[in-house]
């Protein structure tokens, strides 16, 4: 699959599941999609009412692994609903810093991903002592529309706050999209690498 084809409502197959997957967003070096599912013959992830009462998690994968394994079928467009709801124009990663800490108390020092993160209100969920996710947490932005970077992360802070333990995610933070909870983008809270990159390096990718 070429990288230029890695676009949302590419539909690609792997060579290891007959099923194919509809891409949902790709940011930088990830991608997060849908995928068939033949019981429904439909997009798991096709019924916008249903997932809207739910929390969801996109399946996510690095671009590298898309450009070598998967193999491009078609394109189906995201609907104007879809994309309302998908929001692909969010990033992956909202903050990345690898010097801060999640108890730091200068958050006008954190490094931003993007200068601001345009949605109204987002879920963040925080990871626990063990380092499983907990709960998501709705915030919405002091303004109506936006997050400034330093507000989000002020937030999760507070958000995280409740749950940290002696163990963290490796060094610095992180707020990473993991897919939709109630109909709103939802992040998840974690170090300067996000999970799917702390993979991809235990593996020797």
């Amino acid at each position: 699959m070429e990288a230029a084809d890695i676009e949302p409502g590419a539909v690609f197959r792997f060579p290891h599941d007959d099923r194919p997957n509809r891409v949902l967003l790709r940011d930088s070096d990830v991608v997060m999609y849908d995928a068939w599912w033949p019981h429904l013959k439909a997009w798991g992830l096709a019924d916008l009412a249903a997932i809207k009462r739910q929390r969801i998690s996109y399946y996510v994968t690095a671009v590298s692994t898309v450009i070598e394994k998967a193999t491009h079928l078609r394109t189906a467009p995201l609907t104007a609903d879809e994309l309302t709801v998908h929001r692909p124009d969010l990033p992956f990663a909202a903050v990345q810093d690898v010097a801060m800490t999640w108890s730091s108390g200068d958050a006008g020092r954190v490094t931003d991903a993007t200068a601001e993160l345009s949605a109204s209100g987002v879920y963040l969920l925080p990871f626990g002592p063990g380092g499983g996710t907990k709960a998501g947490v709705r915030v919405a932005a002091d303004n109506g529309n936006a997050f400034a970077v330093g507000e989000l992360f002020r937030k999760a802070q507070a958000v995280q706050a409740r749950h940290l333990g002696d163990v963290l995610p490796g060094a610095g933070v992180g707020i990473y999209r993991s897919g939709l909870q109630r109909g709103l983008p939802a992040y998840y809270l974690w170090g300067a690498v996000s999970r799917l990159h702390d993979h991809l390096a235990a593996h020797g990718r």
